[in-house]
């Protein structure tokens, strides 16, 4: 992989740019990193950078469980024995990483699914925070991003520099591929609306470059989840099944898929259809043996 540097941002406030991106925070020489990275590789320039400017790895936070954030873990925690930190539900995704190529296929997942995309290793988690806190003995802040996963976390640190994970995503990437994953409708657009609300001097997607007016992105990001919902609701103006939804979705946003990508995008379909059914837009049928989804009568 291409070699990769640091760019400093304010004050003791670093990023590592990455295809995800990778912040640093410094106090007293130790460092506390937000995210590690798609594997070992990543992990091995993110010690290399740390040594270079003689810097210590106190701590991991880990925004969520996702394999692209945490796949540089276990190499840094057997290397430093570094804290890692995160929130309740996303801790146990990183401690028993199975979990969510199983969460995405519904079931055990076979061979093919096992891989590093969706299933990082294992590594240990020292530390559980619960959103909003700020975390003893630093002044980092930790804020709820609960949305595009179960229970992720922003990082903002006493630079004013807010980490945002997943919660936005550039607009040249959902112009590009359009679907991205996402866990909770609701919460996702609650979060984004929260964002709009949140002072930061500089905002870092885990995707992308760092941006000083967020609520453009943010508009961005809720447009796109409106125009999904609104294109999957039509889908369902007859009787359709969850397969022929993805099927049609596929088709409207010209997309190919691979056994990842198949499992992300249908697990993320479902969220669309779960709160499409919340909020009375359409209904579930459980009839002949399958599960089909339909417009609810008298709505548009």
């Amino acid at each position: 992989m291409a070699r990769l540097s640091l760019v400093p941002i304010k004050g003791n406030t670093y990023y590592i740019p990455c295809p995800t991106n990778i912040g640093i925070y410094i106090e007293n020489r130790e460092a506390t990193i937000i995210d590690s990275g798609l594997d070992k590789d990543v992990a091995k320039q993110i010690l290399r950078l740390l040594e270079e400017n003689k810097w210590v790895l106190k701590r991991i936070i880990n925004t969520h469980s996702h394999a692209d954030h945490i796949g540089g873990n276990a190499f840094l925690c057997e290397k430093t024995k570094c804290h890692v930190i995160t929130s309740k539900e996303e801790a146990h995704f990183i401690q028993n990483p199975l979990l969510e190529p199983a969460l995405l296929y519904g079931g055990f997942p076979h061979k093919v699914l096992k891989n590093k995309f969706l299933m990082a290793k294992a590594s240990y988690v020292t530390q559980i925070v619960e959103a909003p806190t700020v975390l003893v003995d630093t002044q980092l802040e930790i804020i709820s991003l609960k949305g595009h996963s179960i229970d992720m976390i922003g990082v903002k640190t006493p630079d004013n520099i807010l980490f945002i994970g997943d919660s936005l995503f550039p607009e040249d990437i959902l112009s590009k591929y359009s679907l991205t994953y996402l866990w909770d409708v609701r919460a996702s657009i609650d979060t984004i609306n929260t964002l709009k609300t949140i002072y930061a001097d500089l905002f870092v997607p885990s995707h992308g470059q760092p941006i000083q007016e967020v609520a453009g992105l943010c508009n961005v990001n809720e447009n796109k989840l409106m125009e999904i919902t609104d294109v999957i609701h039509e889908f369902c103006a007859e009787e359709v099944t969850t397969e022929e939804a993805l099927q049609k979705l596929c088709i409207h946003y010209d997309t190919k898929l691979n056994a990842t990508q198949y499992v992300l995008l249908l697990s993320t379909l479902r969220s669309y259809l779960s709160y499409l059914c919340d909020e009375g837009k359409i209904e579930a049928s459980y009839e002949q043996q399958r599960l089909t989804w339909h417009k609810k009568a008298n709505i548009n």
